[in-house]
């Protein structure tokens, strides 16, 4: 019942957003192949390229290990991958966990990874986070996201980890039941000690800015752990707060403000001089959000859709991947029209 609901509330998503990709594809016949850079935006390479893993969300270690999950609409045997290792794409930690019906992990979006190396999973059906030490291959801990803090409705899909003030935060766009109107919220957990708290929920600065539209989705930190970034899905607005500010509810409402400008977007990222990029879903680019305005910085390959998740890498790239989730059967209105090759790619960070 529980992936019923999860694949019913994504196939809402991406059919709201249908018609903007309409846009984009129409667009697309009129742009030179985005392989090649052009004076208002960078090459984009192809990192990896499959027609049967088909990446949703993506996390490096320091040394460049890529991870990546497989979104749970696409009902994957296999739920995380680590992928190119020794050539081969390979379950991640292992079968035990990440393979089969009867898999400790069920339904991950969420990913990250910490100084430490250890990979952070957010498992929406089970509600808790799996830290697995990439180093020493074992586990770390699990961390419950508790019921107290959930609705019923509630999308646990992404989140960052602030290790300066010892906590994950959740982006809970919630709308999951198709029914309920949006009561986004931040979740808060302490982890240390496992509290946690609902912050901020229904703000306004978390609520789409289109009639049905859906709320609080990307979320980013800053790698000194100083602002986090966030916007609606449907919004065109880019929000930060003081990382500090989530010690209390009033604290963090009295110090949201507004950033700039964004793009309909399903994935954020912010690198070490504070650029925060942005995915555009109706578009089909990597864009920047400054206090001016939002701009296009890289095409996504001519023919594909949907950039979904992005990550800072160590070596001077900004990852991200491409999915086609909106031209899945489930989201578009029955018609399967998805055509791999899915993709991990990479394109220049803003100097």
């Amino acid at each position: 019942m529980k992936k019923v609901l999860l694949v019913s509330a994504m196939a809402s998503l991406f059919v709201m957003c249908k018609s903007a990709n309409e846009t984009e594809n129409e667009g697309s016949k009129q742009t030179a192949s985005t392989e090649m850079a052009t004076e208002k935006t960078k090459k984009v390479e192809t990192v990896f390229s499959s027609q049967d893993i088909r990446p949703g969300n993506l996390a490096l270690t320091v040394n460049g290990r890529l991870f990546v999950t497989m979104n749970p609409l696409v009902s994957p045997t296999t739920k995380v991958y680590e992928l190119n290792k020794n050539g081969k794409n390979v379950a991640y930690p292992n079968d035990e966990y990440a393979t089969g019906d009867n898999s400790i992990l069920k339904a991950v979006i969420g990913i990250r990874v910490d100084s430490k190396d250890n990979l952070w999973l957010l498992d929406m059906e089970t509600k808790q986070f799996v830290v697995w030490d990439t180093k020493n291959e074992k586990l770390v801990k699990t961390i419950a996201v508790p019921d107290a803090v959930v609705k019923p409705a509630s999308f646990l899909q992404d989140f960052v980890i602030d290790e300066k003030h010892d906590r994950v935060i959740i982006a809970d766009m919630t709308q999951g039941d198709l029914k309920s109107a949006p009561e986004p919220a931040f979740i808060v957990i302490n982890t240390k000690n496992g509290e946690a708290r609902r912050m901020a929920q229904s703000h306004p600065s978390m609520m789409p800015e289109m009639e049905g539209g859906f709320a609080l989705n990307p979320i980013a930190i800053d790698p000194q752990f100083n602002w986090v970034y966030y916007g609606a899905l449907h919004g065109k607005t880019m929000y930060r707060v003081p990382a500090s500010s989530f010690d209390s509810d009033d604290k963090l409402i009295n110090t949201i403000e507004t950033f700039g400008a964004k793009s309909f977007s399903d994935g954020m990222a912010v690198d070490g001089n504070g650029t925060v990029y942005v995915t555009n879903v109706a578009d089909g680019e990597i864009g920047i959000s400054t206090k001016e305005a939002y701009q296009t910085w890289a095409k996504i390959p001519e023919g594909q859709t949907w950039p979904d998740g992005l990550y800072v890498g160590n070596d001077g790239f900004i990852y991200g991947t491409v999915d086609q989730l909106n031209k899945t059967a489930a989201l578009n209105n029955g018609k399967e029209e998805s055509v791999g090759p899915y993709l991990v790619i990479k394109t220049d960070l803003a100097k």
